[in-house]
């Protein structure tokens, strides 16, 4: 294992495709958890520590994070088309900024 591979997931809770459908957590411990195919649609994450976690194939679209850490976060292969951050719209820079030069993008 080298320093860029991601460590190892021991599953402490392994839920797959739970229906929390207006539930509450609270004071919830799922270090070493897996979620996989749960959709939390309309949800509220409330000072929650999600330090270390791992977000695959999944879709944040719409999602609104309030007053959140976002140190050492790293995005890969991600869609960021439409991403806002503090109202610039993150997404369109880094489109431009990694574009060839010379080119021209045109549309949204």
């Amino acid at each position: 294992m080298t320093e860029n591979d991601p460590p190892a997931l021991r599953p402490n809770l392994l839920a797959l495709r739970p229906d929390l459908t207006s539930s509450t957590l609270a004071g919830a411990e799922a270090a070493h958890s897996l979620v996989s195919e749960s959709n939390f649609f309309n949800s509220l994450f409330h000072s929650c520590n999600l330090q270390g976690i791992t977000f695959e194939s999944s879709e944040l679209d719409g999602s609104l994070f309030e007053g959140c850490s976002f140190r050492g976060v790293e995005l890969r292969n991600c869609d960021i088309d439409g991403l806002i951050v503090n109202g610039v719209r993150v997404g369109a820079l880094l489109r431009a900024f990694l574009a060839p030069e010379g080119a021209v993008h045109v549309g949204g």
